[in-house]
């Protein structure tokens, strides 16, 4: 966003609206597959989806935490609360991710029961 010899941006960006299209691209639709993939194999389990699901709950949490580390380097005229706000709302999705996963993973250990004729 820098202009010609570092002048500053020749355009206004709404900080606001980027973040909420990057929250609808990728987080909330993170966060409904996991709930869709418990759904789906609640009832027996499955080794891969929990062991998936417990991965991309630690790459939400890690990349939440790189945000708010990144979000101190922003100067003050393109700096917006939502870029703090979000991280927080976020970590704990991804721990919720983490605990489906887990579930999952852990209850496929059982076995999947055959219906008795």
């Amino acid at each position: 966003m820098i202009g010609e010899e570092g002048k500053g941006p020749e355009r206004f960006v709404d900080i606001q609206g980027v973040m909420i299209k990057a929250i609808s691209i990728s987080a909330a639709p993170s966060i409904i597959l996991a709930g869709i993939a418990f759904g789906l194999s609640k009832n027996y389990g499955n080794k891969l989806t929990g062991v998936l699901l417990s991965f991309a709950g630690v790459v939400f949490i890690l990349g939440m935490i790189i945000a708010l580390s990144i979000s101190s380097s922003i100067p003050n005229e393109f700096f917006q609360p939502i870029l703090v706000l979000v991280p927080y709302i976020f970590i704990p999705a991804g721990i919720g991710v983490i605990i489906i996963g887990i579930f999952l993973y852990l209850k496929s250990k059982k076995g999947i029961k055959k219906p008795e004729i």
